[in-house]
């Protein structure tokens, strides 16, 4: 029986490495994520497990936005790193 491999889509590929990065340098961008998004407070950044989908979820609720603007702006932010 052949074997069958599981390649998960390009852009779920792409979140999950977004998300890493995000994770591993949470608190190293905890500065440039306020002055990106002004309506992130203080405990937002201050969450100690950040990842990409906790910040699209915290912007979805700060700025009204579905959750497919919110990982965009999250991946072009990731981008920009």
């Amino acid at each position: 029986m052949p074997t069958i491999e599981f390649n998960p889509p390009v852009e779920s590929r792409k979140v999950a490495a977004g998300d890493d990065r995000i994770r591993k340098e949470w608190t190293a961008i905890s500065g440039k994520l306020r002055g990106r998004w002004r309506k992130l407070t203080a405990d937002d950044v201050l969450f100690a497990d950040g990842s990409a989908e906790y910040l699209a979820r915290v912007l979805q609720d700060r700025y009204g936005v579905d959750r497919q603007e919110a990982r965009l702006q999250v991946r072009e932010f990731e981008q920009g790193l």
